[in-house]
């Protein structure tokens, strides 16, 4: 069977099935979105953007779900924004714990392995990583990863997002948002250490250039050094945002970006097997430190570097240009010794190994014209663009087998042999055109939006080569009334695709893997109140999925399918300035409905069915005697989980986080500016696997991090 690969398929085998190169999985799937920027934003006030108003943790609008600047809850599909706020409170310091508390998310199904890569499900399935809108392209182990402290917020779009973004995963996407330039000078500085030797540095400088405001500058960097949950692991980061925003006047502004980051470690990648953690072990309990891999073979460097652009031209009253793009240099040097199986005599860990160095080039580009006008009664807001993204890359890989190690008594330092390796070049294109148009008449907005995509990806090796191109139409529908007191009911269709690599028993190129939503549901935002309230009833498909051919051993069919039913429902609300609350209830019921390997009315793996969460900050008012304290806990709890087979269940778990700050000007003007905080996640150090992710390899969750910072603004 040909093994055409795009290299969106090389991100999953490369993650998540890092044993056998290439294995695919009709429980999984991966794909490469198109590209699209958000409109600038300029940051205005403690949580709020220009374009983007935020008060606290509350936002009130998005760009991500129709990429123009729309209220939420005009928008006809779930969205999440967690702005820098909620980030900042909760010391969030991966996007896994950015998104802890958002409906409809499944975070660190890794565990404390998921440092590294942004691993996680929306909706029970996979969802891509943006950048300011702009996929973050990936090739193999080369899966680019941004500092949360570089970001002013993260925005969640849940179900298929093809229309607008071209090849994706029906999961969604989470888009990320640099900090941008400020009209208002901002300095802040700040340092923090805390359990297993950790240490983090942080500075952010903002402000005007000239003194009529026409060029304005941010400079934003984080360093961090930390020993890692499993034991002889390490973790360490530098990384610079650099921008620079020009506004020659009112109707234009032009924003350069610039980032670099350099992992030079990045902890354990390992797995554990099932024996000894979910199930028995007569031997007993394997370590929550434990080790899979060896500190003298373990090897992860991570370079990244981008330089990017976003132009705002406002032509006239009805038309406004936007052109946006990015170029991305990513290197790695991976080198891993990693779980594969426990030997009969329940101490004996099989293991295997993989190498590869790589490096790619992404290039992404999206420009678009919007228009807002009106014919007659109905007001439309018209979006048309064109994006584009490529790839080239390479990388030399190789796979065997390692010595095994006693999980009991681990031994380490011992001599492994490198396998062979080979390389292979990549070359993957994308293009597409949509058209959107939001039509308002009273209460009712209408958004309706198709896109054409053309997609190629070439593969080459020292053996030969292959191409893969397809081409997919997309399209989404939905329909929102908004009532005076802002309830907001909706009803949405939207579609996705995947390429699909490989070809079928008689050389038939595979076709793209579809993806379908239907949702309804209703966003509430009461007037006078700073709160939104949503709740989501969804129905998402995905189909033409791999799966064994019965007829032809060693070949597959795409008679694969697999569904997802569930509701989220999310409130966050400020119920003064001083006090914000979330609370979130997600149920999921995923079901591989159509699939010939044995899956068949199987749950997905490491989806839970039920998640919630909830999370309270207070600061204490300024004429109280405690004025300048701030306190705040949260609690979540991820139901119990199943490994790919279904044949054990992986325990559920209820987790608390806390929080305690005090702004120092409370004591002395003197001291204006500095705060001191303490971070604890997973306060009460509870042991817990957070999934089997993949057949019977499962990882353990964080135990309790406990961190002090100090920090000074001025």
């Amino acid at each position: 069977m040909s093994q055409g690969t795009t290299f969106g398929v090389m991100v999953l085998a490369g993650l998540m099935v890092p044993a056998v190169a290439g294995a695919q999985s009709s429980g999984n799937g991966a794909g490469n979105g198109a590209a699209v920027q958000m409109p600038a934003v300029t940051v205005t006030g403690r949580g709020e953007t220009a374009l983007s108003p935020v008060t606290g943790y509350v936002a009130n609008q998005q760009a991500t779900g129709t990429k123009t600047d729309t209220p939420l809850i005009e928008t006809p599909q779930s969205i999440s924004v967690i702005p820098a706020d909620q980030i900042r409170d909760q010391n969030a310091q991966t996007l896994n714990q950015v998104v802890r508390y958002t409906a409809g998310v499944t975070a660190e199904t890794r565990g404390a392995v998921a440092t590294r890569y942004d691993q996680l499900k929306v909706r029970g399935f996979d969802a891509d990583i943006y950048l300011n809108g702009l996929k973050l392209q990936s090739l193999y182990y080369t899966t680019s990863q941004i500092d949360p402290y570089l970001l002013e917020r993260a925005e969640v779009l849940k179900g298929p997002t093809s229309v607008l973004y071209g090849q994706s995963p029906a999961g969604g996407l989470i888009n990320q948002v640099s900090k941008r330039p400020t009209a208002t000078a901002l300095n802040e500085v700040g340092i923090e250490y805390g359990t297993d030797n950790h240490w983090r540095g942080t500075a952010d400088f903002s402000g005007p250039i000239d003194k009529d405001g026409k060029f304005l500058y941010r400079l934003t960097a984080v360093g961090l050094s930390e020993d890692g949950q499993i034991r002889m692991t390490e973790n360490q980061r530098i990384a610079v945002a650099p921008s620079v925003t020009w506004r020659p006047d009112a109707e234009t502004s032009l924003t350069l970006l610039g980032f670099y980051q350099h992992d030079p470690k990045g902890n354990s990648y390992g797995g554990i097997p099932a024996q000894g953690t979910v199930l028995p072990n007569p031997l007993g309990r394997i370590p929550v430190d434990f080790y899979d891999g060896d500190p003298n073979f373990e090897k992860f460097d991570r370079r990244q570097a981008s330089l990017g652009y976003a132009f705002d031209k406002r032509l006239s009253d009805v038309w406004t240009v936007r052109l946006n793009g990015r170029w991305l240099n990513a290197k790695v040097a991976y080198d891993s010794l990693y779980a594969n199986g426990l030997s009969s005599d329940n101490r004996s860990l099989f293991r295997g190994i993989a190498t590869s160095r790589e490096e790619m080039n992404a290039y992404a580009f999206d420009n678009q014209i919007e228009g807002r006008f009106s014919t007659g009664p109905v007001r439309h807001t018209l979006l048309a663009g064109i994006d584009h993204q490529r790839l080239d890359g390479h990388y030399t890989a190789g796979f065997g087998a390692a010595p095994s190690i006693d999980v009991f008594n681990p031994v380490y330092g011992i001599a492994v042999t490198r396998p062979p390796t080979s390389r292979t070049e990549i070359d993957g294109r994308q293009t597409g055109v949509y058209l959107q148009d939001q039509l308002r008449l009273g209460g009712f907005i209408l958004t309706v939006a198709g896109r054409r995509d053309w997609a190629k990806t070439t593969s080459t090796t020292s053996g030969g080569g292959s191409t893969q191109s397809d081409q997919a139409w997309t399209g989404r529908a939905g329909l929102t009334y908004v009532f005076e007191n802002g309830l907001a009911p909706y009803v949405s269709y939207a579609e996705s695709f995947t390429p699909s690599s490989g070809v079928n028993f008689s050389g038939a190129p595979f076709k793209p893997e579809k993806g379908t939503q239907y949702e309804v549901g209703v966003k509430y935002q009461p007037p006078g109140l700073n709160s939104l309230f949503t709740a989501a009833l969804f129905d998402l498909t995905r189909s033409n999925l791999l799966t064994r051919d019965p007829a032809h051993p060693g070949f597959s069919v795409q008679s694969g399918e697999a569904r997802s039913r569930g509701v989220e429902l999310e409130a966050k609300v400020g119920v003064t300035k001083d006090l914000e609350l979330i609370g979130t209830y997600t149920f999921l019921d995923t079901t591989y409905t159509k699939d010939n390997d044995g899956l068949e009315g199987k749950r997905l793996a490491a989806v839970p069915r039920h998640q919630a969460s909830a999370w309270a900050m207070y600061h204490l008012p300024e004429a109280t005697p405690l004025a300048g304290l701030g306190v705040g806990a949260g609690v979540r709890f991820t139901g119990g989980t199943v490994n790919t087979a279904n044949s054990f269940k992986v325990p559920s778990f209820t987790l608390v986080d806390a929080t305690v700050s005090y702004d120092l000007g409370a004591l002395s003007p003197k001291l204006r500016g500095a705060e001191v905080t303490v971070n604890s996640k997973n306060l009460f150090d509870k042991e817990y696997v957070a999934s089997c992710y993949y057949g019977e390899w499962c990882a353990y969750g964080y135990r309790r991090t406990v961190t002090a910072g100090l920090r000074y603004r001025w």
